[in-house]
């Protein structure tokens, strides 16, 4: 049995005992970095995949933020209001699909989700609205997107030419 992925999963688990500490220490987001990381693999685990899921990502926790303002209404209209922003971003999401720079989905979705567990877990500020929320969130899953990439090229630095 021949065991090709040695390399890479020796660097995928360095990077991720590395990117764990200096998340807690920086008080970093540090699921967002796994699930960026993640969606670099899903969009072919190459120099190309930042762009195809860095993109989605953007535009996800963007439009996270944006169904935010449903919640500025007080009570039931405000919950009614913040359900029917979500659906309307999911239904542009899907739309955007069939823009090719926004074909992966799924990267927006998980970044739309990501968003909204950092904002409503109160993880880094107590305002909702803070921008700052878009930032670490952002932060957190571009530098995922980032590991993903370092992992699959530093075993590379190691092969035989």
């Amino acid at each position: 049995m021949k065991l090709k992925f040695v390399p890479l999963s020796l660097s995928v688990g360095i990077l991720a005992a590395i990117w764990t500490y200096l998340s807690i220490k920086l008080g970093w987001p540090t699921w967002a970095g796994f699930v960026g990381w993640a969606f670099f693999f899903v969009a072919g685990g190459d120099t190309k995949a930042l762009v195809k899921a860095g993109l989605p990502i953007i535009v996800g926790v963007i439009f996270g933020h944006l169904t935010l303002y449903g919640l500025k209404v007080q009570g039931e209209l405000g919950i009614i209001l913040i359900s029917i922003l979500v659906g309307l971003a999911a239904l542009v999401l899907v739309l955007l699909m069939n823009w090719e720079p926004m074909a992966l989905a799924p990267a927006a979705f998980s970044a739309f989700a990501t968003f909204f567990a950092f904002t409503f877990g109160k993880f880094k500020t107590d305002n909702f609205f803070a921008l700052a929320n878009i930032g670490y969130t952002l932060l957190g899953l571009l530098i995922g997107l980032g590991l993903g990439w370092l992992s699959v090229t530093i075993p590379t630095w190691f092969q035989k030419k």
